[in-house]
């Protein structure tokens, strides 16, 4: 069976694991899978954009953030900002004081990003591009752009949180290896296509 929606990845499980009891866990092991696969995988099909005014020291991240890439400030030439840790952060604010400017350093606090110097009265054009999160599937007409292109790495991850939940153990090192497999795969065409000279795939939006 062709895996194109949520619905027939989840028949497709239940057709591997040979049960038809597991209709209302088998969301659990595909969710399992997808939150795994958020944590690892990173591929240019992740990769989007987001615009904002920076006005502030302190900006929140989009809702569907994972990892940055880059940010930018749009201006004339365009500059790059340069990542710092916290520690690193500190000691440009002990050395500069509060100053404001133009910032160049920008650094991860929890949930937001911090730049230094502090933006001036100028208006500056934060871009950011990042990893965004894979599309969550809840009803079965859903699909994401995994499911589309690599439906087997959903059903192999899906299948090693089946196993220990039906205390299958000795099968879960099959699922591993071929979801291993399938994930290795997705990477090694992302080196290519990165090499091919393709450019990723952007899509602008505002941050939040």
């Amino acid at each position: 069976m062709a895996i194109t929606i949520y619905g027939t990845l989840k028949t497709e499980l239940a057709s591997f694991l040979n049960r038809t009891d597991l209709a209302a866990i088998s969301p659990s092991f595909i969710t399992s899978a997808h939150n795994k696969l958020n944590r690892d995988l990173r591929v240019r099909d992740m990769v989007t954009r987001a615009t904002a005014t920076l006005d502030s020291e302190y900006s929140a991240f989009p809702s569907d953030f994972l990892e940055i890439r880059d940010i930018r400030i749009n201006t004339d030439p365009v500059q790059t900002l340069e990542f710092i840790t916290p520690d690193q952060q500190n000691v440009e604010r002990n050395r500069w004081g509060n100053t404001s400017g133009q910032p160049k350093y920008f650094t991860v606090m929890g949930s937001t990003w911090q730049v230094f110097p502090t933006p001036d009265s100028n208006t500056y054009t934060a871009e950011m591009a990042y990893y965004q999160k894979i599309p969550v599937m809840t009803a079965d007409a859903d699909t994401n752009w995994l499911l589309t292109k690599c439906s087997d790495v959903y059903l192999y991850g899906a299948l090693v949180h089946a196993e220990p939940y039906l205390n299958n153990d000795e099968r879960v090192v099959i699922w591993q290896t071929l979801f291993r497999d399938a994930f290795q795969s997705l990477e090694k065409e992302d080196e290519r296509t990165k090499y091919g000279g393709s450019t990723p795939r952007i899509r602008n939006r505002s941050f939040g």
